[in-house]
């Protein structure tokens, strides 16, 4: 039985067009918890959140892969940029395209991140307020009409 030894830098690369891909799918799911959170859409963003969380796992997984394989190739603690510096021409040749899409998902990924938070401090904010007021939201993320009970703690009186 013969096995197949796969060149480490090939495998590097598919390293990093999997890292893309995820990065990739991370942006698309900030930017779908940015557009649940405008629409107050309590359901969308519990979606988005486990989605999320199962992403950043498989994230965790590809770069412990990445930065072994980074060290099989010697490249070890070194950024993209000192990778193609210290590579030979034609490691360069082969890496430039994927570290370019690689960087052009961390940067969309950034953008969506930054929008996230954004409109979340907003929501929070927004919370504070009408907390402050007595108003709140009911299940559908909507002001509700009925003021919570004042001066007692609901939960409280409730459970215990």
């Amino acid at each position: 039985m013969s096995q197949t030894i796969q060149d480490p830098l090939i495998e590097y690369i598919t390293i990093i067009q999997n890292l893309t891909a995820v990065a990739g799918s991370i942006a698309r799911t900030e930017e779908a918890k940015t557009a649940a959170v405008s629409a107050r859409n309590h359901g969308i963003l519990d979606d988005c959140i486990q989605e999320e969380q199962a992403l950043l796992l498989k994230l965790r997984g590809l770069e412990h892969h990445r930065t072994r394989l980074q060290q099989e190739l010697g490249w070890e603690d070194l950024t993209l940029r000192q990778i193609l510096d210290a590579a030979s021409p034609e490691q360069t040749e082969a890496l430039t395209q994927p570290f370019q899409k690689l960087d052009q998902q961390l940067r969309r990924l950034q953008t969506a991140r930054e929008a996230s938070e954004r409109i979340l401090k907003v929501r929070l904010h927004e919370l504070e307020v009408f907390s402050q007021m007595g108003a709140s939201y009911d299940n559908d993320g909507k002001v509700s009409q009925n003021n919570p009970p004042q001066g007692k703690n609901r939960i409280r009186d409730t459970y215990v």
